[in-house]
């Protein structure tokens, strides 16, 4: 018969937390450490005696209706395997604390686990162990820390537009116990499209100074805030964390808070209905009208339009100001250039550049909106329609001249000179046509002699019209070419006033001879 021998004891657990301090009002971790100082009452081989002192299958549950604060705990049981003598396991749940008053509170816990009461071992049979299971409650202190904590409240309607800046407002309140001194509000956003400060002079972050905040106590803050022109409309978030100087004079900092930002679409205009007016080579005072919309989501204060730089075109009055435009509303604008006498007919592109005022009162300016106008060719104000004379050499007769206005606006004070040469001359080279209206024709009446020597054809002339525009200013045309043909004197070859006409009118074989008074 074998000697039988017992070890026997049990484990003995005991409950901390690492970090017991919090904060009203936030999320946080509970964080209990289990330590387990086994006791042993009779030994034996070290085997047995480990096992007497463990602890298995360890539970643990926070006893959320024994609470006297307002914590909410958010995880259930949770277990932690075995714990051996001398050794320790962290059990974590997740709570919720609400409005608390400063001060410590106890946590109430229930800790179950099972382990080997005693081994009864012999020579011959294997050990037989006795097992139990045990359930304890037991508690832990939290402590709740006088100090400031913080809130962001009343932050909506912060928005901004692509490609501009406006402004970051919202309202810190210190919702903690104790007053926050020597405060910075550091503030960052998460885009790298979203930046604090001017377009010019991007920052990825920035900071406010308050000065203090007592419990309760709020304040408004505000910094510019803008988005770069190819940011997508949506909302980002902006971080914001308070540093404050804490009763013993040590800088502590809060928990990241969160606000955000809206980005809209970038403004935007078109022009459209674009129609000219004398708008072709060689001409001081071409005019463009159209309209201006916003075709962008927001208002805009105090627009004007203007013409950007072109090599083919001078402006003479290159910016037209229409002042307020809501979405989708238009203005008409209008602008005058000068067109020199180099420029070659044909379409040409204008850009067209938008300058606005945004809510802060900066300028801003869009990108230029290109459009095709097409420059025409060079037009005289005067054309000649008609010449009819009956002068045959040796003798002295009438010129008639029919003379057609072809510009645009009504001119006075219109004058008509001929110039001629051998074998015509003229006696009287003026013929006054006072005021003409676009498309008007008025005749020209000249005295001019014929060399008794002179070839029957057609000789060479111009005419120049002298005359004043609706503004005052006096202009002078180029020489008009004027065929003057001869008709054979009495006894020859009639020849009938059309053809005379028509011959004066083509100028056969001649190069007209241009003369121009300045």
């Amino acid at each position: 018969m074998s000697a039988e021998s017992s070890v026997y004891g049990n484990p003995e657990l005991s409950l901390s937390v690492s970090d017991n301090t919090y904060r009203s009002s936030e999320s946080a971790t509970l964080s209990i450490v289990a330590s387990n100082n086994g006791r042993l009452e009779q030994g034996g081989p070290a085997q047995y005696e480990q096992e007497v002192q463990t602890a298995q299958s360890v539970q643990m549950e926070v006893l959320e209706d024994q609470i006297d604060a307002p914590i909410d705990v958010k995880t259930g049981t949770v277990t932690a395997g075995a714990i051996p003598d001398s050794g320790t396991a962290r059990f974590d749940f997740n709570v919720e604390i609400g409005a608390a008053e400063p001060g410590t509170y106890e946590i109430p816990v229930e800790v179950q686990y099972k382990y080997v009461r005693m081994v009864t071992y012999g020579d011959v049979d294997g050990p037989e162990y006795v097992w139990r299971t045990v359930t304890k409650e037991k508690s832990v202190t939290v402590e709740v820390e006088d100090r400031p904590q913080f809130e962001v409240v009343n932050d909506e309607n912060n928005a901004v537009f692509a490609g501009d800046t406006g402004r970051l407002s919202f309202t810190l309140e210190n919702t903690g116990t104790r007053t926050a001194t020597s405060s910075s509000v550091q503030v960052t956003t998460q885009s790298p499209t979203v930046f604090f400060g001017t377009t010019q002079n991007p920052q990825s972050s920035t900071s406010l100074y308050v000065p203090s905040l007592q419990p309760g106590e709020r304040t408004n803050l505000s910094v510019q805030v803008g988005a770069a022109a190819e940011t997508q409309a949506g909302s980002y978030p902006i971080d914001l964390a308070v540093s404050y100087e804490n009763q013993n004079g040590v800088t502590e900092t809060s928990d990241t808070l969160t606000t955000g930002v809206t980005v809209k679409p970038e403004r935007t205009f078109e022009i459209r209905d674009i129609e000219t007016k004398r708008f072709r080579v060689d001409e001081g005072e071409a005019k463009i009208d159209a309209q201006v919309v916003n075709t962008g989501s927001g208002s805009v204060s105090n627009v004007a339009v203007r013409i950007g730089n072109t090599a083919v075109v001078t402006p003479t009055n290159g910016e037209s100001a229409i002042g307020d435009l809501e979405p989708g509303e238009s203005q008409p604008v209008s602008f005058t250039v000068s067109i020199p006498a180099s420029a070659e007919p044909g379409t040409n592109t204008f850009p067209f550049i938008v300058e606005y005022e945004n809510q802060d009162g900066d300028v801003r300016t869009s990108s230029p909106i290109r459009k095709s106008i097409s420059i025409g060719a060079e037009q005289d104000p005067f054309s000649v329609v008609n010449v009819s004379t009956s002068v045959s050499p040796g003798t002295t007769k009438t010129v008639d001249v029919e003379v057609q206005y072809n510009g645009e606006e009504p001119v006075s004070a219109a004058n008509a000179k001929l110039f001629v040469s051998d074998p015509i001359s003229t006696s009287d080279d003026g013929a006054y046509l006072g005021e003409m209206q676009p498309g008007e024709t008025k005749t020209a009446t000249f005295t001019v002699s014929a060399a008794s020597g002179a070839i029957v054809k057609a000789y060479d002339a111009s005419v120049e019209v002298r005359y004043d525009e609706a503004d005052g200013d006096t202009k002078y045309t180029d020489g008009l070419p004027v065929g003057i043909a001869l008709s054979p004197s009495s006894g020859g070859l009639p020849i009938p006033m059309s053809v005379i006409g028509v011959l004066a009118l083509l100028g056969i074989g001649a190069i007209a001879v241009v003369y121009r008074r300045r």
